[in-house]
């Protein structure tokens, strides 16, 4: 009698010990999404056009980008430009994809064109605008 009692026990303490192991923790800290980590406004700190620099300070110009987040993998962006003072039209950039890029940060895309990549909060945009190759360097503010 005293074996079944402690075979039961074990038995007991072995279900027991299964269900608090396999129970999910609801509360664990979910990785953000990645029009969460894209968002925000960038500064441009280097502008290249067909491999040529072009110094933001001397021409007295400013360039910010601003991304919002519109959905988990969407983000809407608008460029802003001040050249000697004059504040220019804004830029709407649309809607632009992310796809997760691993090591290398987050890639972003104009429907299936990859135009930019952002790691550690440097974001690079290139694109091809009025047949001149265009780079920029932004980071987040």
């Amino acid at each position: 009698m005293k074996k079944i009692t402690f075979l039961k026990n074990i038995f007991a303490l072995l279900l027991l010990s299964t269900l608090m192991f396999a129970c999910e923790d609801k509360d664990k800290d979910v990785s953000p999404e990645l029009s969460s980590k894209v968002a925000g406004t960038y500064k441009v700190t280097k502008l290249t056009v067909d491999g040529d620099d072009y110094p933001l300070d001397v021409a007295k110009a400013s360039i910010t980008i601003q991304l919002d987040k519109f959905s988990s993998e969407v983000v809407t962006g608008k460029m802003k430009v001040t050249i000697d003072g004059d504040r220019e039209p804004d830029e709407d950039l649309g809607t632009l994809n992310l796809k997760n890029a691993g090591s290398t940060g987050i890639d972003i895309y104009e429907n299936t064109e990859k135009v930019g990549n952002l790691k550690d909060d440097k974001l690079n945009i290139f694109v091809v605008f009025e047949g001149q190759e265009v780079e920029m360097i932004a980071t987040k503010q």
